[in-house]
């Protein structure tokens, strides 16, 4: 099975009462090993999509498949074993006083035996660059250590995918690089599966695949150069677009001829060709 989630025509609102659905009859699929990007501005439905997923929400009608399986209230607490979650505050995820015991905790609750938690534990924080940390206090480090020793308790958990809901929201520059990195680390070198919720082109950008929503609709979906390089539409969902792309939109506009243009390189090669 290529795929470890599909959401088949999904529809949910927080009140009967309400209106207005969060989503309106959303499908679409993730493959293992790839990073999906969510995009939207907020209330676009982005981060319900998300808390479905992991069974934090039951959908009013439509299906979510977990490796083929059916989502259900039955096998929901199995499921999430293979979907890990990662939110904005980490200081929301860290129970401990000490960084390895944070991250050994979920490890002692889902009843690992003790030999096995300290090398799980180890080999987490490896994979987030905090391993020389396991002694310290969690309230001392700074948000993007924090947020990285909350990523490592869900890594140490060994999930098949791991969703991040604006990981970054609250970071400052280096912490924000700090994570973006460890998730590149994550995807690429371990082969973890990753969905990205954020707000973030550059964050964005750097996905196989990216979805735009509006209002509980999916607006855009493909690869970021196919959904970027659409100027007009990103900006009507009122998302900004690469700078890259402005600039090839608006020399296409006015008669020059270029390809679709995502990055600075692409832009500089498209008006600078080499001989």
């Amino acid at each position: 099975m290529n795929n470890i989630i599909e959401v088949r025509n999904l529809t949910f609102k927080y009140q009967k009462t309400d209106e207005n659905h969060q989503l309106n009859d959303i499908s679409f699929h993730v493959k293992h090993g790839e990073w999906l990007s969510i995009i939207g501005h907020n209330g676009s439905g982005k981060s319900t999509v998300v808390r479905l997923i992991d069974g934090l929400l039951l959908p009013e009608s439509g299906q979510i498949y977990i490796s083929g399986d059916l989502l259900t209230p039955e096998n929901v607490w199995d499921k999430r074993s293979e979907i890990g979650m990662v939110f904005q505050n980490p200081d929301n995820q860290i129970v401990a006083a000490v960084v390895e015991e944070d991250v050994a905790f979920g490890l002692e609750n889902i009843g690992v035996p003790g030999p096995e938690i300290r090398p799980r534990v180890e080999k987490a924080l490896t994979d987030v660059g905090m391993l020389s940390y396991a002694k310290h206090a969690p309230h001392r480090l700074s948000g993007g250590q924090k947020q990285r020793i909350a990523i490592a308790g869900v890594v140490a958990l060994e999930p098949k995918c791991i969703v991040f809901d604006e990981p970054t929201a609250m970071l400052d520059p280096k912490g924000r690089k700090d994570i973006v990195d460890t998730v590149l680390h994550l995807n690429k070198d371990k082969g973890i599966t990753i969905v990205y919720i954020t707000h973030k082109m550059e964050e964005a950008i750097l996905a196989d695949r990216v979805i735009a929503m509006k209002d509980g609709h999916i607006e855009l979906m493909g690869s970021p150069k196919e959904v970027f390089t659409q100027v007009d539409r990103i900006r009507a969902l009122g998302l900004e677009c690469p700078l890259a792309a402005e600039v090839a939109s608006a020399l296409k506009k006015g008669g020059r001829d270029l390809p679709k243009i995502l990055t600075h390189k692409e832009l500089c090669e498209a008006l600078c060709p080499s001989k």
